[in-house]
């Protein structure tokens, strides 16, 4: 905003300063014993904007418009702006409430910088600019009619070009939040699939610990049973049969080696029929959802099919004197019969399918250029269905939503529709 105000006064001439001369008013000149304080219609042409975008937050600007009895809520922040400076034009309403409220606010400033010297002004101007803090200084600087055209042309300067650099500066930090913001989605994102990683990993922790406390206690039992073992072990070989037992074992051994052998092909063959398994349960699970969407559309259309059978079309009292009727969604295949029926009772048809992919403009505009809306519930989406509420409540047009999208329903609609409109 401060910057469009700065572009229009292209045209000063800084440099020469014969345009802020011929702004100076001689009864405006620095006297001996005081200095007077311009009113806010009366500064430099080239400082109102400045001064409205500098000295007056957005928030203060709509309080002085409201108190001059403005409505702020429709407006926009460049309305705004450009109202309060378009007033410094003149003394008004708004102009005198601007002087009131800027020294009100700055008046620890005015009182400070107004009546020193125009070297001492400039020193603490420049160190006021230095450190950001103008808002003050800088109406000081806008209502004294005792500076010079250099000292004007220095601090207007100093305005301009601090609009420019703020306007980079504001550029840069919008796409670095941009930049920042996507980085926080990522890792927002990341942090979420690390949390679900965790809860696996918390998951599994919790089964391991129950299989180790399983192992331990088949352990516990095992060792049991191997002392016992043992201990019969060296009972038998005290016996003479011992030689004969651990030939036996050995043979038990090698048996119990095949065995192992075998159990272990055994056990990736399950593994394999496993998979394969899976592999056959997750396609007969997406057969299966397919087959169930096929049921649905099917027993949709038989329905739609069975009511186009039922309707025989000759409804002669049905008359629609070229009204606009517009049905939006429904079943695509039968658009034709649904433009027949339209046409044969003398109406203008209108199709919209529903989809929503495009925007909605298409769909407001037919909504705009119709009489009546027919819109079946059970072929449309919410969000079709909401758009064709809003619509129509917006143009003033009758609506019926149906709860399906048979000719017989269109019919008895446009039937009701009829009565509506001779009653």
């Amino acid at each position: 905003m401060q910057n469009t105000g700065i572009q229009n006064l292209n045209h000063l001439d800084l440099n020469s300063g014969n345009k802020l001369k011929a702004i100076e008013s001689p009864d405006n000149k620095k006297s001996s014993t005081k200095q007077l304080q311009q009113k806010s219609w009366m500064i430099n042409l080239f400082f109102k904007c400045p001064v409205i975008g500098t000295c007056l937050s957005l928030e203060e600007q709509k309080k002085v418009l409201k108190k001059t009895g403005y409505c702020t809520k429709n407006l926009s922040a460049f309305k705004i702006h450009q109202i309060l400076v378009e007033s410094l034009e003149n003394e008004n309403d708004i102009s005198s409430r601007v002087d009131t409220y800027l020294n009100k606010k700055f008046h620890r400033e005015v009182f400070k910088y107004l009546l020193i010297d125009e070297s001492d002004f400039l020193k603490e101007w420049r160190n006021h600019f230095g450190k950001g803090l103008i808002e003050g200084i800088f109406w000081v600087a806008a209502t004294r009619s005792d500076l010079s055209t250099s000292a004007i042309c220095s601090i207007f300067g100093d305005i301009h070009m601090q609009m420019h650099l703020n306007s980079e500066q504001n550029r840069k930090d919008r796409h670095l939040l941009t930049y920042q913001q996507e980085e926080n989605r990522k890792l927002t994102q990341r942090l979420k699939e690390v949390n679900q990683i965790n809860r696996r990993i918390k998951k599994e922790k919790e089964r391991i610990e129950k299989e180790l406390v399983d192992l331990k206690r088949i352990n516990l039992s095992l060792g049991k049973e191997k002392n016992h073992l043992e201990k019969e072990l060296s009972e038998w070989r005290k016996e003479k049969a011992v030689q004969a037992l651990e030939a036996e074992n050995c043979q038990l051994k090698e048996k119990i080696e095949k065995l192992s052998g075998v159990i272990k092909d055994y056990q990736q063959n399950l593994k394999l029929l496993e998979n394969q398994n899976n592999k056959l349960l997750s396609k007969f699970d997406s057969q299966k959802e397919i087959k169930g969407n096929l049921r649905k559309k099917s027993e949709n259309v038989i329905k739609c099919c069975h009511n186009l059978n039922q309707y025989d079309g000759k409804d002669t009292s049905l008359e629609l004197n070229n009204k606009h009727i517009l049905i939006v969604g429904g079943i695509t295949k039968l658009e034709g019969f649904y433009r027949k029926l339209i046409e044969e009772k003398g109406g203008i048809f209108e199709y919209h399918d529903g989809y929503m992919n495009g925007g909605s403009n298409g769909l407001e505009n037919k909504i705009r250029r119709a009489d009546v809306v027919l819109c079946p519930v059970n072929c449309n989406s919410h969000n079709a269905c909401s758009m064709v509420k809003r619509f129509s409540k917006k143009y003033e047009r009758p609506v019926n939503m149906l709860t399906n999208s048979s000719l017989s329903s269109i019919s008895q609609s446009l039937f009701e529709y009829q009565k509506s409109v001779i009653i």
